[in-house]
């Protein structure tokens, strides 16, 4: 379904009927998938991902508050959150700081008459740097964009309840703030439905052995207690992805702009094939310039050897040009190699790993900077980014398994290669445990880039050991012991 480009916000020509129409059916299709939601979690993925098709966006982020706390429960493109994250936290502060600083304008607060006021559950208000605390603003620019939209949602009784975020590099238009207004008002409706429905269930349905007679009501108690102390084996399930074990790093031999990308990512190379090239401009004209001035050394040379013949004062003079002839020539000797390598060949053959063409041609680089890796196919490992909140005493012994995301319901074995000891940031902010393995039973369909859902195994433990360890880790992590 087609979306209106942002670009045209500051036009003063209207949106074309046809593409208004287009905007109403995309609303209407998200206020009815909004409704067949029956799982909070559900409307929350939809909330953050679908909300695109509205009104583009660069990050959506669905956030609670609760007990003047704002707990971020998900991020547009990010199946996992990370609490801790840099990111994360950043949120957290600008929304409470947002949301208090402003809370005589237009949150939480009735409207005077109410028969005059159509009552809606959603507020829509920009936010910009000038409303982050001044720590905060500085790094505006590294976790967001210029144009921010901060949408606030009420139950009811109009209190706030959460809200969105979101931004991107071009302001909301007025179009856009008006339907978006109007999807929010229904998300926020379906939220105050869920969790009222959630808190029906959980009053009148007590547990079913409650009705029981007293000795079935024991006999359960018992084999759930007994179910507690089954040993099991302590796991945790970490994102993992499939990688080349040895690629070769494509780097970029000197200071420069590429020119052009020769290859695709996934390409299947040769031994000689050229990769990228360099702009060589300056290389060129460096070897003109060498060249010349190398001739001209030679030429004062062999005039000052002609004249020494006759003035015996000038042989002082040879020693000094010829230095200057083995200089030059050294000059133009690397302005030549340098020329040469202005076209990186791929040294063996194998495949191409890289993100984007586009986003490397024209790209100022320099010395020593990678652009791309060239792997065998058949050479690759798995990667298991294991979180810290996660983090297990891992038995080597017993294999991980890899689930793909292509086929979920097989499970591919691991052994273990190295098991990371300190925790490093990846690209999207999160915490985590490198852990590399090699796969058991090599197989044709694993492709490099492929990911999936890896599970790593301790040692055995209790189940309600295995099942509390989450909670009581956060309940530490709270409390500070």
């Amino acid at each position: 379904m087609t979306v209106m480009n942002a670009s045209n916000d500051k036009s003063t020509t209207p949106p074309e009927p046809e593409n208004k129409f287009q905007l109403l059916l995309t609303l209407i299709t998200l206020l009815k998938n909004t409704r067949h939601r029956y799982k909070k979690t559900e409307l929350e993925f939809l909330i953050v991902n679908q909300t695109f098709n509205l009104a583009p966006y660069r990050n959506c982020i669905y956030w609670e508050y609760h007990k003047n706390k704002v707990t971020i429960k998900n991020i547009s493109g990010l199946v996992q959150i990370d609490p801790d994250g840099p990111y994360t936290q950043w949120l957290v502060r600008t929304a409470e700081h947002f949301i208090k600083t402003n809370k005589h304008k237009d949150i939480n607060t009735e409207p005077n008459d109410k028969k005059a006021q159509k009552q809606s559950f959603s507020t829509l208000l920009p936010i910009t740097k000038n409303d982050c605390t001044e720590q905060d603003a500085k790094d505006w620019n590294k976790w967001a964009t210029e144009h921010a939209l901060f949408i606030l949602m009420h139950d009811t009784q109009n209190n706030l309840i959460g809200g969105l975020w979101l931004d991107r590099e071009k302001p909301f238009g007025t179009l856009e703030k008006a339907l978006l207004e109007d999807l929010t008002d229904g998300y926020a409706h379906s939220l105050i439905h869920l969790s009222a429905n959630k808190t029906k269930k959980a009053f009148f349905n007590p547990l079913s052995f409650l009705s029981f007679s007293a000795m079935r009501s024991k006999l359960l108690f018992l084999g759930l207690m007994l179910a507690l102390l089954f040993p099991v084996r302590m796991s945790a399930t970490a994102p993992a992805e499939v990688i080349a074990s040895k690629p070769d790093v494509i780097t970029i031999p000197f200071d420069g702009v590429i020119k052009s990308v020769e290859v695709s990512p996934g390409q299947t190379v040769k031994e000689g094939d050229i990769l990228v090239q360099m702009d060589a401009t300056l290389l060129r004209n460096k070897v003109t310039l060498t060249t010349g001035e190398l001739n001209a050394a030679e030429i004062a040379l062999r005039k000052t050897e002609r004249e020494s013949m006759k003035d015996r004062s000038k042989l002082a003079e040879i020693a000094i040009l010829k230095a200057q002839l083995i200089q030059k020539t050294a000059e133009m000797e690397f302005a030549k190699k340098m020329l040469g390598r202005s076209e990186i060949l791929a040294e063996r053959d194998g495949i191409i790993i890289f993100g984007d063409a586009n986003s490397l041609r024209g790209k100022p680089v320099q010395t020593g900077e990678q652009v791309m890796q060239l792997a065998n196919p058949d050479d690759s490992e798995l990667l298991i980014r294991l979180p810290v909140s996660s983090i297990i005493k891992i038995n080597k012994d017993v294999p991980a398994r890899f689930f793909l995301n292509v086929t979920p319901f097989n499970s591919r074995k691991v052994n273990y290669d190295s098991i990371g000891y300190q925790a490093t940031m990846d690209n999207d902010g999160l915490l985590t445990y490198k852990i590399r393995g090699d796969f058991i039973d090599k197989e044709d369909d694993i492709r490099i880039g492929w990911t999936g859902t890896a599970k790593v195994y301790g040692d055995r433990t209790l189940l309600i050991i295995n099942i509390l360890r989450r909670p009581i880790t956060t309940l530490r992590r709270k409390l500070g012991i």
